[in-house]
């Protein structure tokens, strides 16, 4: 299989787990006698989620490559081989606790942009995966 890649970096093996989560949540007014009326779903928001591990002498500087992508805040092109390209943020990355040396296990998670490069709004209550 083909590898995942996010801007310029690209996975020497694909994570072991490849989650996408889609959420698009009922929207509602309040009318001016008071009554909630339904008007349609909000946008849609992904949320893409993965975990797996880096090995070898440039474990580390993998797991850094990726942190310095996420510091820069900029928007990206999530590659993945089966599902295609999303536009996305790293909102998350976390280095796993049974990291050593030539052995990082990590998460990350990224968010979808929007055409605008923004990530939609999720509403009061709905969680990012």
């Amino acid at each position: 299989m083909d590898k995942i890649s996010f801007r310029m970096f690209t996975w020497p093996q694909n994570p072991e787990v490849f989650q996408i989560f889609a959420s698009r949540e009922p929207q509602y007014r309040i009318e001016s006698d008071g009554t909630i009326k339904y008007i349609g779903l909000g946008p849609l928001c992904r949320t893409i989620q993965a975990k797996g591990i880096f090995q070898g002498p440039s474990a580390h500087s993998r797991f850094n490559a990726l942190s310095v992508i996420m510091a820069t805040g900029t928007v990206g092109e999530l590659k993945h081989p089966i599902w295609g390209t999303i536009s996305a943020y790293i909102t998350e990355l976390n280095m796993e606790q049974e990291s050593r040396e030539n052995y990082v296990a990590y998460s990350i998670v990224f968010r979808e942009a929007n055409e605008s490069g923004e990530i939609p709004h999720l509403p009061d209550g709905v969680e990012p995966h």
